[in-house]
């Protein structure tokens, strides 16, 4: 059995253009496996967490507090911004956005790095579908009727695409993604439920993304994905350019990607 996380990037509205990259991303995690890895994302999280209270209270320290009151502070902070909804979201961290936006840039980059080094330590494989939203409306416009179109074609072949991947492994699978999510409900679901498949349950789980650090990893790998697509468009106008390079490189070995338009 493979529990399939998915996620998609970039805005699936065709008129914003000023995110040029829309992409549907699908982990496929072995149950044997599913321990290991939720253990594996689950220290790198905790890690994550107490570099941020370390740093707070290292700050704290660092004035007239005492140590006492410095470490009272620095919890009270903590357990502001890092409560039980904490989660690693890729783009937030990557601009340091709240609360990340406490530690460093390389040590928020080095985050990722370690949870995509779980891709390849467990040997993931990774399907992405995605469309160059100008290459689309300079073919089919730019209203209402296109914008279902795309997102009707890339559900299509999105699962079609896993479909044929686990019918050559004969395997099965659940899909799980975050609760919420537009193109998941209004678009995968329905989907899913009207074909005749044998392989993939009619029943797609929908769990908040904090409670389950695998589809943290599909957030991740679709936006590292995302990012290394932006960068073959601009070129060296992409301001994430380097990043979106060495991130990549981590999982390009067992990413399958394709281009709807």
């Amino acid at each position: 059995m493979i529990n399939i996380y998915i996620d998609d990037s970039g805005s699936r509205s065709i008129k914003d253009l000023d995110q040029p990259i829309y992409l549907l991303t699908a982990v496929c995690i072995n149950n044997k496996y599913f321990k290991e890895i939720n253990d594996d994302i689950n220290k790198i999280s905790e890690i994550f967490k107490y570099k941020i209270e370390n740093t707070l209270e290292s700050s704290f320290n660092k004035n007239t507090y005492t140590e006492k009151r410095a470490h009272k502070m620095s919890n009270l902070l903590t357990n502001l911004i890092v409560d039980k909804s904490f989660e690693l979201h890729c783009s937030e961290i990557i601009r340091g956005d709240i609360p990340y936006i406490i530690l460093d840039k390389e040590d928020r980059i080095n985050t990722i790095k370690k949870v995509l080094r779980v891709v390849e330590k467990y040997n993931l494989p990774i399907f992405t579908i995605y469309c160059n939203k100008e290459d689309f409306s300079s073919k089919y416009g730019k209203n209402n009727n296109s914008e279902d179109l795309l997102n009707k074609n890339m559900t299509k072949i999105f699962i079609d695409t896993l479909l044929d991947y686990l019918t050559e492994i004969d395997e099965q699978a659940c899909l799980i993604a975050d609760e919420g999510n537009y193109t998941i409900s209004n678009y995968i679901i329905p989907y899913i439920r009207e074909i005749d498949n044998e392989r993939i349950s009619c029943e797609v789980m929908q769990k908040k993304s904090f409670e389950s650090v695998n589809i943290q990893l599909a957030d991740i790998c679709a936006y590292t994905t995302n990012m290394s697509l932006m960068y073959k468009i601009k070129k060296d106008n992409y301001k994430h350019k380097n990043i979106a390079i060495d991130l990549f490189s981590l999982i390009s070995d067992y990413s399958i990607v394709k281009k709807v338009y």
